[in-house]
């Protein structure tokens, strides 16, 4: 993955003399290296689809699909000690908001305020957040989907897979995602993308935000 040329580039934040930044890069592969989380925007709202991946029938499974307003959720792949710090921050954010403004937060400013703090980590030092999060709600009836990456990176998206095989499923959702989809046709694409690609292995957090009916279902599908 990294040639004798990022020797010593990866200890620190800075660039290598290819311009990349080797932490980051590090952070990304965390995220890979997560369980599977899948999130499709449609016509009536967003799905979220997160695997449930426990590596002993003791240790009960972390949850992955956090409620951060009454009109936002936030999933994640990566580490999780990482991901609590965000949320966290999220948390906070947006009940300074829905106290400063008397209104609940949206999406897209959410997102920029977790993009900000991953950016100062790659602009001041330190060692990045390894996770991505998967920011989801409806805004004025309308549903958003926002992507924020360890550097920083923030963008929207109508598709989006991170974790395990994220490539994979990426290619598979690319391939049958259409705009014209329903709420119960985007889990089953959701559904149908990972078990193709990683197999029946785990069982599934599922979040179903519709914007029509204004409602929000989370519940568990076991394998």
């Amino acid at each position: 993955m990294f040639s004798n040329i990022d020797a010593g580039y990866d200890r620190t934040i800075m660039y290598s003399p290819d311009g990349r930044i080797i932490q980051a890069e590090y952070a990304r592969e965390a995220v890979r290296r997560g369980s599977t989380v899948v999130a499709i925007k449609c016509k009536e709202g967003i799905i979220i689809l997160a695997e449930n991946r426990t590596f002993s029938k003791l240790i009960e499974p972390n949850e992955k699909i956090i409620q951060i307003d009454e009109n936002i959720y936030v999933s994640f792949s990566g580490l999780l000690a990482d991901s609590k710090v965000l949320v966290k921050e999220a948390q906070v954010y947006s009940q300074i908001n829905r106290i400063t403004y008397g209104e609940e937060c949206d999406v897209e400013s959410l997102a920029w305020h977790i993009s900000k703090i991953n950016q100062k980590i790659t602009q001041y030092g330190g060692r990045p957040f390894g996770v991505t999060l998967i920011i989801a709600g409806i805004n004025d009836t309308e549903p958003a989907l926002n992507v924020v990456e360890p550097s920083g990176a923030k963008y929207s998206a109508k598709a989006i897979a991170i974790g395990q095989n994220d490539t994979e499923i990426m290619n598979y959702l690319e391939k049958e995602y259409k705009e014209q989809l329903n709420l119960n046709e985007a889990l089953s694409l959701a559904k149908e993308a990972v078990d193709k690609i990683n197999g029946k292995n785990n069982d599934y957090e599922v979040l179903i935000m519709n914007k029509n009916k204004m409602e929000i279902k989370k519940f568990t599908i076991k394998n």
